[in-house]
């Protein structure tokens, strides 16, 4: 095998592990979405009256759209190779998708005490988002540590938009869940 054969074969490879990472973020992205969905109409089938949304997840949910804007923003920062500034504006994402996190737990407790219709359809909604929250800000420390080491760039970054897009994904999710309570 040549010298340029090699080098083909390398560059496909590292195509091919490129496209397995961005799809497996997305069959990961529908096998999640068929959780919450399976959950909506649980809670739809149910014809419970109006779920009242606890008040600490309203506020929660500036938090996770304060976290997508500052990632989204990160997001071009790498793309421009401003890697300083995408260590920081995904630094500051991170930290509001934390205080996301901890507002959804604080949430649990009036969930807890509410009545036995909206804890057993809202408790386990939030319990399954908070676990797949976890899993997106496990993530997102892999991404900013990556970004702190320069190992995200603009020639190196599909690791770290499949992370942002699940993330996105897990804001769409707890958007869709505020606004049909």
């Amino acid at each position: 095998m040549s010298e340029r054969e090699i080098i083909q074969e390398r560059l496909q490879e590292k195509q091919r592990m490129i496209n397995a990472g961005r799809q497996m973020t997305k069959l990961f992205i529908l096998t999640s979405s068929l959780i919450f969905i399976t959950l909506l109409l649980v809670w739809f089938l149910q014809k419970l009256p109006e779920l009242i949304i606890p008040t600490v997840y309203e506020v929660g949910t500036w938090f996770i759209l304060v976290s997508s804007a500052l990632i989204v923003i990160g997001q071009l920062k790498i793309k421009e190779d401003e890697i300083e500034k995408a260590f920081r504006f995904t630094g500051l994402g991170l930290l509001f998708g934390l205080l996301f996190a901890v507002l959804q737990v604080i949430g649990w407790q009036e969930l807890l005490n509410a009545n036995l219709s909206f804890r057993n359809i809202l408790f386990p909604f939030s319990l399954i988002h908070f676990i797949h929250v976890s899993v997106g800000l496990i993530l997102l420390i892999s991404v900013f540590r990556k970004i702190r080491e320069y190992r995200v760039h603009s020639k190196s970054r599909q690791f770290a938009y499949n992370v942002f897009m699940f993330w996105h994904f897990l804001g769409g999710v707890w958007l869709l869940f505020i606004f049909l309570g």
